[in-house]
């Protein structure tokens, strides 16, 4: 296709409105869809990144993604590991690469929680996960 010939329609089309909206506040049953290690923005760490489902209600469906840096400071650590025994994972940190595609499907409970940053006022969202049990 030509972009040319797109220029006309181009010109006379309003722009999208909305946009992306953050889920709200709340607790969410999750299914536990991506699991990866990454590197982190500057390349100088690695990070756990998790992409989880909303299964039930009224906002099934929608993504929480959710991004916990892994480093020796044992306050991270203890949040990682959190994290990792809220989607079933048991094993050394080292074997996480290999390991962690095992854990896709599993159900999560994610709490979602806006808390204001001390050290410069920002408002974020938060995500704190939990195992369900029983499924």
């Amino acid at each position: 296709m030509n972009l040319a010939e797109l220029d006309k329609k181009y010109q006379d089309v309003e722009p999208a409105k909305g946009g992306y909206q953050p889920l709200p506040d709340g607790t969410y049953v999750c299914r536990l869809e991506k699991a990866e290690v990454k590197r982190n923005k500057g390349n100088d760490g690695l990070h756990l990144a998790l992409v989880l489902t909303v299964d039930e209600g009224s906002h099934k469906g929608r993504r929480i993604f959710h991004n916990r840096p892994i480093n020796g400071n044992e306050k991270t650590l203890a949040w990682l590991k959190r994290d990792l025994l809220a989607i079933g994972y048991t094993d050394y940190l080292s074997r996480l690469p290999e390991l962690l595609p095992q854990c896709l499907g599993q159900v999560v409970k994610v709490e979602l929680k806006t808390v204001t940053i001390p050290a410069d006022g920002r408002k974020v969202q938060v995500a704190y996960l939990d195992p369900v049990r029983g499924r």
